[in-house]
């Protein structure tokens, strides 16, 4: 807990505070959309920063934008598309229970 605290405050020297907070929050909050387990949240939350970093990345340099604000950005995005589908999951889940006891 004292390392992710220390390197917190080193960050929002060196990176900026919408780069720490973002990824300190949006990556894990995706990943527990999809999951409750803890291994498997952990990796997701992982591959969902990765994935965020690389698009953002790409997307800056493309559009000749902020490349932290374009990280978050993907960052937030993939967030609501996780969100998205996993209430239309939840949604066909429910429709589906409610025909097979009515």
């Amino acid at each position: 807990m004292g390392l992710v605290a220390l390197t917190t405050v080193v960050s929002f020297e060196v990176v900026g505070a919408v780069l720490v907070v973002g990824f300190l929050i949006v990556p894990p909050a995706t990943a527990q959309l999809v999951t409750r387990k803890l291994p498997t949240m952990l990796f997701l939350a992982s591959l969902f920063g990765v994935i965020s970093v690389i698009i953002g990345y790409w997307l800056a340099m493309w559009l000749n934008v902020s490349i932290t604000g374009a990280m978050v950005s993907v960052a937030g995005i993939l967030f609501g598309i996780v969100l998205v589908f996993q209430r239309i999951v939840n949604s066909s889940k429910n429709k589906a229970s409610v025909s097979l006891h009515g």
